[in-house]
Formats: structure tokens, sequence, C-alpha cells
């Protein structure tokens, strides 16, 4: 027993602990079980494998778990389930180990604790097996080719229900298959012919030589995944029967059932099964309604129409149509669907956490077709039993509780069920005491802008729950704009300038009190100043929407436009579609831009919108649901929907019926325009080919884009040609030959196999008859070796084919065989004394040759006069064609001399020597040429030049260059040009420069005004006058446009010169300048430049003169226009080159400073000091050195030994010193290789520079002996 002091002594504590769980309300739960656990509502197993059912749950304190089987509770403890049945590690998952066929039934987890029971969805667990087949021996089948054949398969019990389907049974032995063969059996392939009903029957629909399968047998096989076994049985097998098939009629073999209840969500399938040779077409329809092209599809083999997403609106009627030409309609079906719906939430039940003596509802209710029941549970038991709580009560969808206390805490279920399906919720209550605190308190500053719904956040913790009160300063905030929501948060309705200030919101419940505060910032709204309109532009043309705003000036850094298009954004592609701040501009509109089109103003507080619409005039869209009605042997009945909202703005006023075949699946031809009010048109169609069809609306602003083919192939019989090769005729083109020509038949008028052409011909008069066949139906000509020239024949050209001839006979022609060389010759060929010889023409005359076709060995056409130039005739030939034309009505007598054949002949070329004859021609050949006269054409004017070019386009002149004349027709004496400006359509006057000369093709053309067209044209001269002018337009470059930056190509050096060579980059739309000049000074110096001007604003070169020879110098080559102090001035060097010039610069050295020079007096100042040293020893020894006397008699001062030494240095012969020698200036020195120079190669002599300054001979020279002399010292130094 625990003394009483002890407890006096804890009693404060535990008191202090029992008010503190009091407050917090948070150390308990009732359980909740985590129906993701049971997202699988059926279990399958194998017996003596493992089953495991998951459940987990969460609660405080930790839940207790048990399970239900069949409604009763599972006793893990007793003798038929202890050891096998258990829960995992996790806590409430059952492992049973093994599994038994017992095991199977319905289970339900279950999660307790002190404050409720929590229970999971029901799941069904069952054990998966698989009957085998029935045995019994292979059915033999005998049908009929063409005919109709059902394979019948009677599936097995298999849990889960099995997957059927058909393979042929190789009957190969275990030992016969190697490594390769990939099993014993190959699946039937289910395509448009064969395929299987709802039941796993097999349908031939027309029976073929191939499904014999060579005899092995047709295999039902049944497989369950969840075994992972299939079994195989119901064999059959095949022989077809028969040698030929024939056709049949559309008959209905199978289709399923014609009332089809679909759900919603779900798929729907509707089949028909039809058999009939040729194929049936089967077509699907949505009886009254459209199909929604989406979720409504023909399958691949056309047997079944599948509907995915199953709505309410898909209620109604389908048809299936087969059809094969046989009969004149199709055979139909029609299906009935009705949809209902399992059930679904409306209002689905969740936890509540309540405080104490609050009250609180929870809401269960769902849909569903039928109409769902709605059932309540209290910790797992259904409402009516449990009594524990009796202050709630309940309706169909509500369930209320009041006055709560902490030990109503519990676990509610709810199931919301009807005969398709059920919905289970596990829900909690859990009642609990805390203090009021806010969780989420106020923005500490908040912008909003004017006019708009804004919330204050304080959202509260608390049971019961917390009261909240909101304060602007000292003012208390209700009603009226102001909302509090449940949450705590504050609601401002129409937010006012003047609702800026600071906020402050204060809580409280019976067990505590908080509070919070924030700052409200409100900006002026944004406004759409400029709307958009609306457009209605034609197709192709681009359109604009104008969009501008006004905003806040404390936010107008941050306003931003976005456009939208039904909806979506617009993309931006800055190609077709741009955006020039608010406007949107769209460039090239068509049909997919039409819509409604909002421009949305926003700076990221606020926005406002203002819409436009677009109807673009564009078009018609394509025409859909294109069907084959009916296709019969010479005919065909299509149909196709088209909606009013289709015309894109337009009048619809026709449609165009387009088919293609087999034979060119990629040209479409016109088969039909119906009229703008029809919705069906019927087609002619040929025998022996395969047709799709597709349809084009069109309005009045042009034929829109067509329809999908239609997928039915609509296949006509054979039948015999429709008629013979047309426009048949003969051609004389080779002698001794009777060649026949006709129009090749395209390959979709053969109408059947087996086609050929037969060419018979007959000679006039002739009893014989010979016939040809050609069995190539592109061939169009037949060449048939004769021995007659020009004789007539009677040709018929027929087709045939494997049915027979044409209805029609063929109309036979006469033709001639082929054509020969003329036997006469025109006679007495000669100039025409009556026509005068010009510059580009003459006249001729001759005799008229005997036009009978005897003489012509064909059919007389004309003369034809030949011309060319003397001794050119291979090249210059020119034939002029001078057609027969016969004499109209009778002459009155015969004249006594046949009247000559004039012409004249005209575009001959000018200032030539020519020679002619004449020939007589048929419609193939030409006879032999006459006499040839000779003449000579005088002078004329000369065609265009070959070309005209600006070669440098400046800002006032153009630099021109043209080619000689392309035919001069004379001696060109020189070339005048002329100009006018251009502007927009308006010409100025005229303007045309001197005449140059005849060897002049380039020229300067000045004095021009900037940024103008002009037009330039030029014209050759000769003694006879101005030729045809060429004509270029060119334009003056802009002012702004900086000078193009010439390029030194080479500096050629010459003892007193330097040719300098520059040119131009190539680049399009540069700014050339009007005059070119050079700047040059010695290499290093510092000061202005020496200018050299161009004489001559044609060339790119100049030759500076006046040089210093062996100078090293800097040159650049300066382009300029305008003139210096004019606004328009500017100029443009490039960058600069240096060269050195030949021969040898003159050296001015001060020798004092020379190294060498004092190296040597060093030298000699020591030998010098040596010879003291000796002469002192030698006269220490008493020896005399005639030193003195020798040096006088040199004549050298004794008494001043260093002026004599300086003397001696004065003396040197050897050129040391001289002002030849190279001295320390720089600007003597020779640079060597960072030069441009010519120096190696000695001076270079004037002469070998042509007049223009431009380098022509080799480098090089004589030297002098002060050249010599020079190099000798170089050498030396």
């Amino acid at each position: 027993m625990i003394p009483r002091s002890t407890i006096t002594a804890y009693l404060p504590i535990l008191i202090l602990l029992i008010v503190i769980l009091q407050l917090t309300g948070a150390n308990y739960s009732p359980p909740r079980i985590n129906e993701n656990a049971f997202k699988i509502r059926n279990v399958y197993f194998k017996e003596e494998e493992d089953i495991e059912l998951p459940c987990s749950a969460e609660g405080t304190p930790p839940p207790v778990y048990s399970w239900i089987k069949d409604g009763e509770e599972i006793d893990l403890e007793s003798p038929e389930n202890k050891g096998r049945m258990s829960f995992l590690d996790d806590g409430g998952s059952l492992h049973i180990k093994p599994a038994k066929i017992e095991d199977e039934g319905i289970y339900q987890c279950q999660a307790r604790n002190a404050h409720g029971i929590s229970l999971s969805v029901k799941v069904n667990v069952r054990q998966a097996r698989i009957e085998p087949f029935r045995t019994r021996e292979p059915e033999l089948l005998r049908p009929l080719l063409s005919h109709a054949l059902k394979l019948v398969c009677v599936p097995p019990l298999s849990v889960p229900p099995a997957k059927i389907s058909w393979i042929i049974d190789k009957g190969l032995d275990d030992e016969d298959q190697d490594s390769n063969d990939q099993g014993a059996f190959n699946s039937v392939n289910l395509d448009d012919r064969i395929t299987m009903d709802f039941s796993g029957n097999l349908y031939i629909t027309n029976v073929k030589f191939d499904d014999a399968q060579n005899g092995n047998k047709y295999v039902c096989m049944a497989n369950n995944a969840q075994v992972r076994s299939f079994n195989q049985g119901e064999d059959k097998i095949v022989e077809p029967l028969g040698m030929q098939g024939s056709n049949l009629p559309v008959e209905m073999l199978w289709h399923s059932n014609t009332d089809v209840e679909g759900l919603v969500g779900r798929t729907v399938r509707f089949k028909c099964i039809f058999s009939g040779n040729p194929q049936p077409h089967i077509t699907w329809i949505r009886v009254e309604k459209k199909a929604d092209a989406d979720r409504m599809k023909q399958s691949m083999d056309k047997f079944e129409f599948v509907i995915r997403k199953v709505q309410y609106s898909d209620a109604g009627e389908y048809e299936c149509a087969g059809f094969n030409g046989i009969y004149e309609h199709p055979i139909k079906h029609r299906f009935r669907l009705n949809v209902e719906a399992k059930p679904r939430w409306t209002k689905k039940p969740t936890d509540i956490e309540a405080g104490v003596e609050e009250d609180v509802t929870f809401l269960c209710e769902g849909e569903g077709t039928p109409t769902p029941d709605v059932q309540w549970f209290i910790n797992g038991k259904p409402l009516e039993q449990a009594t524990e709580i009796t202050r709630r009560t309940f309706r169909k969808g509500q369930l209320m509780f009041t006055d709560l206390q902490e030990s109503d805490s519990q676990v509610i279920q709810c199931n919301v069920s009807n005969v398709h399906g059920f919905l289970w919720a596990d829900v909690y209550l859990n009642v609990l005491a805390i203090p009021a605190t806010v969780t989420k308190r106020p923005e500490p500053s908040m912008k909003v802008a004017e006019d708009k719904t804004v919330k204050i956040t304080c959202q509260t913790e608390g049971k019961p729950t917390p009261t909240v009160t909101w304060f602007k300063g000292d003012q208390q905030l209700l009603g009226g704009r102001y909302n509090i929501l449940p949450t705590g948060d504050l609601v401002i309705n129409g937010v006012r300038l003047r609702d800026s200030g600071n906020y402050r919101c204060f809580v409280e419940n019976r067990f505590g009190k908080d509070n919070a505060n924030g700052t409200l910032v409100v900006r002026g709204k944004t406004l759409i100043a400029t709307e958009p309109v609306n457009l209605q532009p034609i197709h192709g043309n681009d359109a604009m929407f104008k969009c501008d705003a006004l905003t806040d000036p404390h936010e107008t850094h941050k306003l931003k436009y976005t456009w939208y298009l039904d909806n979506e954004p617009v993309i931006i592609d800055n190609d077709r579609v741009l955006q020039e701040n608010g406007d949107l501009i769209i460039k090239n509109t068509n049909s997919k831009d039409t819509g409604n089109y909002t421009c949305i103003a926003s700076n990221g507080l606020d926005e406002d919108k203002a819409w436009a619409t677009m109807k673009v005039k564009a078009p018609p869209d394509p025409p859909y649901n294109v069907t084959v009605l009916t296709c019969l042997g010479r005919e065909a009945q299509i149909r196709w929907e088209f909606d009013a909202s289709q015309e894109n703005f337009s009048p619809l006023q026709k449609f165009i019926l387009e088919y293609n075949t087999s034979y060119s699946p990629e040209h479409w031809e016109m088969g039909a325009q119906p009229k703008s009010n029809e919705r069906q048109a019927k087609i002619i169609l040929s025998p022996y080919a395969n047709y799709t069809f597709r349809i084009k609306a069109v309005n009045r602003i042009g034929v829109g884009q067509p329809s999908p083919h239609t997928s039915v192939i609509c296949r006509t019989p054979i039948a015999r040609p429709g008629h013979h090769p047309k426009n048949v005729k003969t051609v004389g083109e080779k002698t001794n030959f009777l060649i026949v020509e006709w129009e090749p038949m395209d390959k979709i008028d053969l109408n059947a196999e087996g086609f050929f052409y037969n060419i018979t011909v007959q000679k006039e008069g002739d009893d014989e008859v010979e016939s040809y066949i050609i069995d190539d139906h592109t061939i169009s000509r037949k060449e048939i070796p004769v021995d007659t020239v020009y004789e007539r024949y009677i040709v018929t050209v027929q087709a045939k084919n494997q049915v027979g001839w044409p209805l029609r006979e063929a109309t036979p022609i006469i033709g001639y065989s082929g054509q020969a060389a003329p036997l006469v010759v025109p006679q007495n060929f000669e100039l025409d004394p009556e026509k005068n010889i010009s510059s580009a023409s003459a006249g001729f005359r001759w005799d008229p040759v005997d036009t009978s076709p005897k003489s012509m060995q064909g059919e007389f056409t004309g003369y034809k006069v030949r011309v060319w130039k003397k001794d050119q005739q291979d090249t210059t030939m020119k034939e002029i064609f001078i057609p027969h034309t016969p004499s109209r009505g009778k002459r009155r007598r015969r004249r006594r001399q046949v009247e000559k054949v004039r012409t004249e002949v005209r575009d001959l070329p000018s200032f030539s020597d020519l020679e002619a004859d004449v020939v007589a021609t048929n419609a193939y050949f030409s006879s032999n040429g006459s006499n040839v006269i000779n003449f000579t054409t005088p002078e004329g004017v000369p065609t265009a030049v070959s070309y005209l070019t600006a070669v440098n386009v400046g800002s006032t002149h153009f630099t021109l260059a043209w080619g000689e004349p392309v035919e001069k027709n004379g001696i060109i004496t020189g070339y005048d040009i002329g100009y006018q400006p251009i502007n927009g359509i308006v010409y100025g006057d005229m303007k045309v420069m001197d005449t140059l000369g005849a060897d002049v093709h380039q020229t300067y053309l000045g004095g021009l005004e900037a940024d103008t067209q002009y037009r330039i044209f030029i014209w050759g001269r000769t003694q006879q006058g101005k030729g045809s002018h060429y004509i270029i337009d060119v334009k003056t470059s802009e002012k702004s446009i900086p000078l193009a930056k010439p390029e030194i190509l080479e500096a050629l050096s010459r003892p007193n010169s330097v040719n300098v060579t520059w040119k131009l980059p190539d680049k399009q739309g540069q700014r050339v300048g009007a005059d070119y000049y050079v700047e040059y000074k010695r290499f290093g110096l510092v000061g202005k430049w020496n200018v050299h001007k161009n004489d001559n604003a044609m060339n790119n070169w100049i030759v500076v003169d006046n040089l210093e020879s062996g100078i090293a110098y800097e040159v650049r080559v300066v382009a300029q226009t305008g003139v210096p102090g004019d606004q328009d001035y500017a100029q443009m060097a490039s960058e600069k080159r240096t060269f050195t010039t030949g021969g040898t610069a003159f050296k001015r050295s001060n020798i004092l400073s020379s190294g060498w020079f004092i190296g040597m007096m060093v030298a000699i100042a020591i030998l010098l000091l040596i010879l003291i040293i000796v002469c002192i020893i030698k006269r220490n020894r008493g020896d005399k050195y005639h030193v003195q006397e020798k040096e006088r008699l040199r004549g050298s001062n004794q008494e001043d030994p260093a002026e004599n030494f300086n003397e001696l240095g004065k003396s040197d012969t050897n050129g040391i010193g001289q002002s030849g020698s190279f001295d320390n200036n720089p600007e003597k020195m020779p640079l060597g290789d960072e030069t441009d120079s010519m120096e190696e190669y000695g001076d270079v002599d004037p002469a070998k520079f042509n007049e223009d300054g431009s380098f022509i001979g080799e480098y090089g020279g004589q030297k002098g002996v002060g050249d010599q002399q020079a190099s000798t010292m170089a050498t030396l130094v």
C-alpha cells in the first residue's frame, strides 16, 4: 500500500499531467486502415502455395488486428488454423501457408483500439484452376470453296476465365524440332476473312484452298495466366471441296447480343460476322447521330465496333452492314446500347476531429445507375446494432452527432452499392480538447489590386473550434464586405484603396487564446484601354489584334500581355505569329486561326481581359465519315457528312468527289461534282479495279483539303474492254516501213487479264490481210517492213481481253507507207532583183518543182531556203521553211510561162559574206539542194552588249563594266551610256554621257544622288547608228553605311618608287568610295602622311615616285567620298603596309661612337702600352730604339701622338667613316624581314615597268663601283 504522504506529495504533479493531457487532446485517435493496401479485390492462389493478404492501420494506442472470413472472425489458434495462418511482421497482414481449397472465401481486415474499430474493404479469395478439354477424335470438316465455315470451341471450366485462341498444330514430335523452331504450332491469323465470336468459336467467312493448312489440325487453346498453364482441345481438320470458288451473296453468320448494357467509363464491343464471295465490305454507323471518332472506331478487321470510355450520351442504336455487290442492298443488323454506371462518390466521408460539446455531420453520397443504396456502420456493426451513443440521428446520406464528449471517439463505415458494384469508406470521429492557437499567421506585408477579393490568413487550431475576431486598427470588422471563413481567414470583397492598413486577428476557445497581425497594401487596378476588335480576314492575309492597358504607376514595370486562342495559350514563334507589346500579329492566316482570342494584361497583382473573334474566310474544312453505300459493277454510291461550321465563313458552292485506283494510287481523278445541299453521289466505275474515294468541299474562297479516303475498297468485276484504241494513224518517217501509231490504253481500261492489241493491215487493192499481236498495253507503235513508198493501206487497231472484244467494232483508217527524199530539185535559184539586200534581209526566187506524190515520194509540204556564212556551213546554217499554199479556185487560162516562187528571208546576219540554196520538202524529207548563190549583207547596228554590271557602288557614283555586243553587225565605233532616276513607278529625265571609244569597256558614272534607284542603259554603235540597248537597275548606297575598307594586295618597290595595288571586299550592299589615293611616309616617323592622288578613277593601282633608295616606308590606301568639310564627306583607310625601296641608302655615321672603332682604339692602346714597356726595358738594357726617327720619316709629329693617332683614323682607305657607310641612325637602317622589299634582287630598272606602272620585267640591274663598295662595307660590318 502506497503511503498517504507519498500520494499527497505527488498529487499536484498528477493533477498537472491530467490537465496537460486534457488540454492537448492529441494523445489518442481511433484506428484507420490504409485503403491503398486493398487495390486488388480478387486474389487467386494455387493449392499448396502461400497467400498474403496485406493490411495496415494507424491509431493511438496502436490497433489490434483480426480477420473476418465469410462474416466470421478467424481464430488463428484453432487446430485447423494454428501454424498455418499467422500475422506478418508488419502487423496486420495475414499469411496462409499452405493454402487449401477450404481457404476460398470473402476476407475482411479488422483493426481496433479503445476508441473504435476499423474495417477494410472485402477481398474475394479464389483458388485458380483450369480443367482439361473433353477428349475426342479430331473432327473432319469439308466445306465448299467460297462458303463459310464455323469451328466450334467449348472451353473448359477455368478460374479466372481462360483466354481462348486458335492454333495450327504442326504435329511435330519433340525430336523433330530443332533449335531454330519456334514451336510445334502457329497461331491462326485473324483478319478480314477469319475471326472469332465472343465465345471462342472460329469463323472462316470465305473458305479458300489455303485454309486446309496442309492437313494440319485447327486446335482451340485455353490459357489461364494465373496457373501459368494452357489446355488444348476441339481439334478440327479442314478439307475444302471444289476446284474454283463461286460468287455468293452476303449472309449474317453471327452477331453479338442485340441489346447491350454498357457501363460508364468501360469499353463496349459490338460484332457482326458476315460471309460471302467476293469478301463483304463491312461498315458501321451510329443511327441518327454522329459517332465520336476519337472514342468510337471500327476494328482493323472491320468485324467489330468498339466504344471506349462509354458515356451516358452513347446510348442509342448502332448498325453494321455487309455488302459485296451480289445483292443490290447490304445485309444489316442493329444493336441497342443501354448505358448504366456503377456507383461513384459524390460526397465521400472523411475523418473528422471535433471538440467536446460540438456537433458534427458525416456525409456519404454516391450516384450510379440504378441509384445506389447507402448503409452505415459503427465500429464494424450496422448502425441499427450500434447502441452505445444515443446523441445521433441519420438520414440516407447523412449521419449527425450532437454535444460530443471525449468518449464519443469511434470508427464509422459507409457502403454505397448497386448491382454493378460498391464503394466503401472507413473514417473515424476523434473528439479532442485543444487550446486555441494561430497556426498560420497573416503575411507581414501583402499587396493586392483594387476591386479584387483578398484573403488574409489566420488559420487556427483548437478543440472546440476557436472563435475568430478581426480588427483593422481599433475597428472590429463585421459583415458587409468582410467575411470570416471557418478556417479563421478574413476575406475582403471588392478591395478599395482605403483598405490599406494593419489587420489583427484574435482567436479563443474555452482552453486558451492567441492573436496575430499583418499589413495590407492596395494598388490601383489594371484596365485595358484599347481592346481588340473582331476580325474577318481572307485566307492567306495578315491580321492584327491591338491591346493596350493601364495599371498602377508602382506596378507599370511588371505589366505584361498574354494572348489565348480558345483558352489555349497562343504560341509566339516570331515567324508567322508575332507579338509587339500588347499587339498580336498573325501572318498568312488560315482556318486554324479562327476562334476566340483573349488578351490578358497582368502585373502580378491583378489582370484585365478583353475578347475578340477572328473568323478566317478560308476554303472549307474536309468532309468526314465518307463511306461507300453501294459498290456495283459499273457504279458506286458514296455518302459523306459536312457541317455548316466547316464552311469557314464563306458560302458552300459544291463538292468534288474524287477517286483513285490501285493502278495509280497517288493520282486522284474527279468523278462527280455534287451540289452544296447534297450529301451523297453516284460515280461511274470501270471494271476490274479497286477504288477508294474522297471528298473536297468548295466555297468562294477556294477548294478545301480532301477528306480521308474511304477505308472500304470498292472492287469491280472483270468485263470486256469498253473501246478500241483511239487516234489511230500512220507516220511516214521511215522509208520502206508502214508505221502505225495509236493512243495506248490505260491499265484501268483493260478491264481484265489477257489483254492485247490486234493490228491488221491491207494494201489498198490487194486481198491479203496481215495481222500482228501486241500483248503490252503500254506500246503505242508498230513498224511493219514494206517494199513500197507512200502507198495507201487499210489499217485497223483492235483491243481484246480474256472476256472478249468491245461491243463496238473498230473503225479502219486509210494510212500511207513511209515517205522518201523528193526526186526533184528546185532550179534557177537566184536573188530576187525586185528586192534590195538590207543588213538583215534578202529576197530570193526559183522555179517551182513537180509536186506530184510520185515526184515528191510523199506529200509536198513546201520549200526550205538554207542560208549560212561563207566557209561556216556546218555551224551557221539557218533554214527558213516556206509552206505550200494550195491555189484556190480554177485558173482561167494556162500561162505559157511558169510563175517563179518568191520569198523574203529576214533576220540575216549583217556585214557578212553569205551563201544560200533551196530544197523541196515533203512531210519528213528534203530534196538535194539547188545551185548555191553568194551575196553580202551591208553593215547594220549591233545587238545588245553581252553584259552590263556595276562593279562598284557608292553613294554618289557607279563604276560600270560591260562586254562587247553579242553580234557586232559591223565595226563598233563606240558606246553610249544613259541613265535616269526611278522613284516607284515614276521615271526621271534621261541623261546621256558622251560617246565612249570602241576600246573602252569600263567607265565612272558620278554626280548621282545617294540612296536612289537608277536605270542605266548602254548601246553599242556602228556607222549605221545605235544598236539594241541593255538595261540594269542599280541603287546608290545610303550615306549612313560606312565606306568599304580597301585591302592592299601588293606593294612592288623600285629604287625610287613603289607600285601599290589594292582591292575592295567582296560583299553585297557595301558602300564604295568615289576617289582613292595613297598616303605614305618613312617607317617609324610620327607626323603627317604624304599624299599621292589617283589620276584615273578606274585604276586600282597607283605608282608613287620620288622616293629615296634603300629606305623603309609605310603606305596605306584611302577611300573617300564627298569634299572635306561637307556634311556628306567620308573616308576609310586600309591597313598599313611596310616596304623598302631598292638600292643603298646614304649613311651619315659618327665613327667615334661606333663599337668597332672603340674596340680598335682599345687594342691599339694596349699595343702601344706593350711597346712602351718593351722600349723602357730596352732602354734600361742600353739598347736604342729609333722610334722617333721612324715616326718622323712617316710624317708624324712626335710631340703630339694623340693628334697623329686621329690623323691615322682620318686617312682610312677602307671606307670606314665615309658618307656611304651605315651609321646608327635607325631611320637609315634596313628593316630586314619586317619590310615588304625587293632589295635582295638589286635595283629594278624603270624600263621593267609598263606605262601604267605595273611590273613586267625581271628584278636585277648593274651595280657601280660605289654600290660594290657599299656592299663590301655592309659585309664587313
